[in-house]
């Protein structure tokens, strides 16, 4: 048993010194997110926000093949007329997810197809396999992307961009999302948890505060106009300055120390 998670079925939820590493576990379909799978991310994830401990989060998938398919469209197409009522959990996890005060870092070691695309687009630090594709399927199939991707990804690649990837399902290589600013490394299969495990170990060491802060700062330019949310970003560096660790890292600063 673990001490932190029980254990669960569709993921897999480890302590990683103060890191929190959950894998979905799921290769054989394509770690698609059904119902169950919804319900432990987010049973795991209420643990990384109230564990102290855990200072980030590294989300990654099993099998190497596929990273995540998004929802589960079989459960979907066994139960119709039911299709909110199922993505519903899975909105309310994605939110908590935007939502996480502490660092959150994709080991995205496989394709991402559209509900795993746009989980690319909640997180801090994304490392891509340079053998993964990305894509938002969706249109095909007489739907639109419902993970948040026709708002969050306009506002990260631009507006032409983002109706090319979402009207035509065009599909990004690693590279792309790298020269488009959706992942923040690009590297070889076998090194894309390892790095993943290194970036949140650094972000881990950042002061809680002031990341929490910053997080919600960044959150609020997304949509906001910049004067109010320069005013935003004013209140949130008063509470971040008010923390210990602040006055730690001024001294830190005056003793000549990298940070």
């Amino acid at each position: 048993m673990n001490k932190l998670w029980p254990a669960y079925r569709d993921i897999a939820a480890e302590q990683r010194g103060n890191i929190a590493l959950i894998t979905l576990q799921r290769p054989d379909a394509a770690n698609a997110l059904r119902s169950t799978t919804v319900q432990e991310l987010s049973d795991a994830l209420e643990v990384v926000n109230r564990e102290e401990a855990l200072r980030a989060l590294v989300l990654t998938g099993s099998g190497g093949k596929v990273f995540c398919a998004g929802a589960d469209l079989k459960e979907r197409r066994a139960n119709p007329g039911k299709d909110w009522e199922l993505r519903r959990p899975l909105l309310k996890f994605w939110n908590d997810l935007y939502l996480l005060p502490k660092p959150l870092v994709l080991a995205v070691n496989g394709h991402a197809a559209g509900g795993g695309f746009e989980l690319l687009m909640l997180a801090d630090a994304v490392v891509a396999s340079e053998k993964a594709e990305f894509w938002l399927p969706e249109i095909q199939w007489g739907g639109i992307p419902g993970g948040w991707g026709t708002q969050l990804l306009p506002r990260l690649v631009g507006p032409v961009l983002a109706r090319w990837i979402i009207l035509n399902g065009h599909r990004l290589s690693a590279r792309d999302l790298l020269q488009h600013g959706l992942a923040t490394h690009c590297v070889a299969p076998e090194q894309v948890l390892d790095c993943a495990l290194d970036a949140a170990r650094r972000l881990a060491e950042r002061p809680v505060a002031a990341v929490a802060c910053a997080k919600e700062a960044l959150r609020h330019a997304l949509s906001t106009a910049l004067a109010t949310g320069v005013e935003f970003e004013d209140r949130l560096l008063q509470i971040a300055t008010a923390s210990p660790e602040r006055q730690a890292g001024l001294e830190r600063f005056a003793q000549g120390k990298r940070a």
